[in-house]
């Protein structure tokens, strides 16, 4: 799970440059979803509110201490676009903020791990995540050129198993005691899906047979 802003952490930045490599923003979307890239400026006291909420906090089993928008923003900085990548989920057509993803890169062995947070309590339950989470692995499997993508959700999140077994996800196996409750010091099981680039495609071919696909726009892809 990805390492969650601590107050009064100082900023951890890639130096991509030095690689020569280049941050990638995204923006893309479907009917109901929009990806795009969460800036610094787009952070408000709501978003920054989300990782407070315990609901949110125990799937992620991360602490609840409320964060101020600097400390929140300085975390957003902190993402690099390329393997750290921070986004924002949005309603559409209205572009009303629903919610984060955070998709780390393994760039050397094109491996992806995707976590999700829907922030308000009202939104959980409408298929937001699933509909994300269809945007955002076409993104990073036909862009991006990921060629497996993994879940690692808690064995006690049930919500996010759920998208998994809905999406038709691998289970790949049971981590036993693999994480340490940060409330109880309880070790926690975790679960681990997997979709490989070869099984995303043959599920794409089968909803094209089925007349089944979600549009898929932004800038820079075809009309």
């Amino acid at each position: 799970m990805p390492k969650m802003p601590q107050p009064g952490a100082k900023p951890i930045v890639t130096p991509l440059a030095a690689q020569g490599l280049r941050p990638v923003l995204v923006d893309r979307w479907s009917e109901r979803v929009r990806i795009r890239t969460l800036r610094p400026a787009d952070v408000t006291t709501e978003i920054a509110a989300w990782l407070t909420d315990p609901a949110v906090m125990e799937g992620l089993n991360a602490p609840q201490k409320a964060m101020g928008l600097d400390a929140f923003r300085a975390y957003v900085v902190s993402f690099d676009n390329l393997k750290r990548n921070l986004m924002l989920i949005l309603s559409r057509p209205q572009d009303r903020a629903l919610g984060l993803a955070v998709m780390e890169v393994d760039l050397r062995h094109r491996l992806g791990s995707l976590h999700l947070i829907i922030g308000e309590a009202e939104n959980r339950g409408k298929n937001i995540a699933f509909e994300a989470s269809a945007v955002l692995l076409r993104h990073f499997f036909r862009e991006r050129k990921l060629e497996k993508v993994t879940f690692q959700p808690l064995a006690r999140n049930t919500a996010a198993i759920a998208v998994c077994e809905r999406f038709g996800l691998r289970l790949e196996g049971t981590l036993r005691a693999h994480r340490i409750d940060g409330r109880t010091g309880d070790r926690l099981d975790q679960m681990l899906y997997a979709l490989t680039l070869e099984e995303y495609e043959e599920r794409l071919k089968m909803a094209e047979a089925a007349g089944a696909v979600r549009s898929y726009a932004g800038p820079g892809l075809p009309a």
